[in-house]
């Protein structure tokens, strides 16, 4: 007797990895309220009737996608400000020139914005000024072009805002305002903000003070509505980590996931600020599970900053001399931690005994060691709970740290896309950092060698478009995709030492199980999602060739010409 279900597909080359790491290949499902009921081949399919039967041809199937790392509220930037990550700015530009750039910019879409309110932008780059001497650039320099309307301009990394005198009035923060521990507030001679507020404790300081430079909650639900149908599910995106919102992003999330709204699975966080005392660990444990919408949306995650952005980044050596002198810092300046080790070490065995996940933003390898050192802690203490902590970015590691990671099974989620030898690598890192610990940098096939789990995340939107198959082809070629917006030398060269420019690539199958069980992993739902498994959501995506077939060089060219969620079409071409 035939077994009844809602969709059936057949004739179809279906790949997924399971939570062991193995590839399974089959040619057919079904699917029957939003679940893969079974999984087999062509003939088992003949036992199945009712509902829609699609007939793929060949084509591959894949299990949808997951993202591990990135910051979808952050859309509603697309919608609400202008773009400035396009500026041509190119190495030898003055910082006149670089400002001038910038001022033509806003000048041409301030007016664009309606009444008297917020012109906000987003895409500067601070680090085209980390070799001139007067550094980064001013509010006087914005009000020389706006300065009868608050003006807020988030970089392209969200670690500094640029902002205006009006901005700053507004926000009643001024030379007697202190700067919060680990952040940055510039300051000229008289003591005077002048206009840089840069690292999470001081962004959030100028958020919180000055009203209206935030988005509104209805904002960011536009912007995630806009993020869901434009780019999740374009590429067949069905889970995500969003590894930071406002506290008005993550009521937009909890309401739009109470209304039925998503065609997606969240999972969020809370951010520590290392200017708030210890009790705010107390506070998010108080709160845990308060804006939960289960199987929606849902917040067990603390991310922790252990380090930040450019000088910010902690490094186990200096970095480069020519940079630092002309910074006017320290010949032995390696950047900074964002916390104090002992004070990880009790917030982390604090939260991990709460049941809740650690994220770090670990960029150097001074923070990372730092981290592993709090995670070695907790181990000791509490001994192997299952926290899944997460260390995330990762540009540079000791080997030993390596081996660290996996013995404390602290997941590295990765983003492939940055791994590729391009014009902010070549003329910012190398000068920062050398050329060394540039080659060296994203180290994804050491870690994985060490067997460290890797998870994939895009940073969207730090990183757009926020594409998985172009992540995967940097993560096995190290190199530029042909379609990159970048200088034809920088094409056709792996980011890796001369002798060895392939030695931190991976497989294939490694990324494909990065992109969709490992970060179900990280997010506590290998057994709700990630791969095509009989009793999983019926989550996936159907594409527009054979990628076993498909030139490596070319993934980024692959299209998914339908996505599924929960058994619902959700995206088609």
């Amino acid at each position: 007797m035939k077994q009844n279900a809602d969709l059936i597909i057949r004739n179809a080359n279906i790949t997924s990895i399971d939570k062991n790491g193995s590839r399974t290949v089959s040619t057919a499902l079904a699917v029957r309220n939003g679940l893969i009921i079974w999984v087999g081949d062509d003939a088992g399919a003949e036992e199945w009737t009712g509902g829609e039967v699609i007939n793929l041809a060949g084509e591959t199937v894949l299990p949808g996608f997951t993202d591990s790392h990135l910051h979808a509220s952050a859309t509603a930037e697309m919608l609400f400000s202008f773009d400035m990550m396009q500026t041509d700015i190119r190495p030898g530009d003055s910082r006149d020139m670089i400002i001038s750039r910038y001022q033509a910019l806003i000048n041409e879409n301030a007016g664009g914005v309606p009444g008297d309110g917020w012109v906000r932008g987003t895409g500067w780059n601070p680090e085209v000024f980390q070799d001139f001497p007067e550094g980064q650039p001013r509010c006087t320099d914005i009000d020389k072009v706006c300065k009868d309307r608050p003006v807020v301009l988030r970089s392209f990394d969200h670690h500094f805002l640029w902002v205006n005198s009006l901005a700053l009035k507004l926000s009643g923060i001024t030379k007697d305002t202190p700067t919060p521990r680990n952040g940055v507030i510039e300051r000229d001679a008289d003591g005077n903000p002048t206009g840089i507020f840069q690292e999470t404790s001081a962004v959030d300081l100028f958020l919180r003070e000055a009203e209206g430079a935030d988005y509104s909650v209805e904002e960011y639900k536009e912007g995630l509505r806009a993020y869901q149908r434009d780019w999740a599910n374009r590429f067949g995106t069905t889970l995500i980590f969003d590894a930071m919102a406002t506290a008005n992003a993550m009521k937009a999330y909890s309401e739009l996931a109470q209304s039925g709204d998503f065609t997606i699975r969240v999972k969020g966080s809370f951010c520590a600020d290392p200017s708030l005392p210890f009790s705010q660990f107390d506070d998010f444990i108080s709160r845990k599970g308060e804006a939960d919408i289960p199987g929606s949306y849902e917040i067990d995650t603390i991310k922790f900053f252990i380090d930040g952005s450019g000088f910010s980044f902690y490094m186990n050596q200096p970095f480069e001399p020519a940079v630092l002198e002309a910074a006017k810092l320290p010949p032995d300046f390696r950047g900074y931690p964002q916390w104090e080790a002992e004070e990880l070490k009790q917030a982390f065995e604090k939260l991990n005994q709460a049941g809740y996940q650690i994220h770090c933003h670990c960029m150097g390898d001074a923070a990372v060691a730092l981290a592993l050192d709090a995670f070695e802690y907790v181990h000791a203490k509490l001994g192997a709970l299952d926290c899944r902590n997460v260390i995330a970015h990762i540009m540079n590691i000791d080997e030993k740290d390596i081996v660290r990671m996996k013995k404390l099974n602290v997941i590295a989620a990765i983003q492939p896309m940055w791994a590729v030898p391009d014009m902010m690598a070549v003329n910012y890192g190398v000068p920062l950092l050398g050329k060394n610990r540039v080659d060296n940098s994203y180290p994804f096939g050491s870690l994985k060698k060490g067997g460290v789990r890797l998870s994939a995340g895009t940073d969207f939107p730090v990183t757009i478009p926020p594409a998985p198959f172009i992540g995967m082809q940097i993560g096995v070629t190290r190199t530029l995709p042909a379609g990159a917006p970048e200088d034809a030398e920088y094409k056709n060269k792996a980011l890796g030492p001369e002798n060895d420019p392939l030695r931190n690539s991976v497989t294939l199958d490694d990324m494909l199980e990065s992109y969709t069980i490992a970060g179900a992993f990280q997010s506590f739902l290998e057994d709700v999602t990630g791969s095509i498994e009989t009793g999983k959501s019926a989550d996936f995506i159907v594409l527009d060739r054979d990628i076993s077939k498909a030139d490596i060089t070319d993934f980024e060219n692959i299209k998914v010409k339908r996505t599924y969620f929960r058994g619902n079409l959700v995206f088609s071409i």
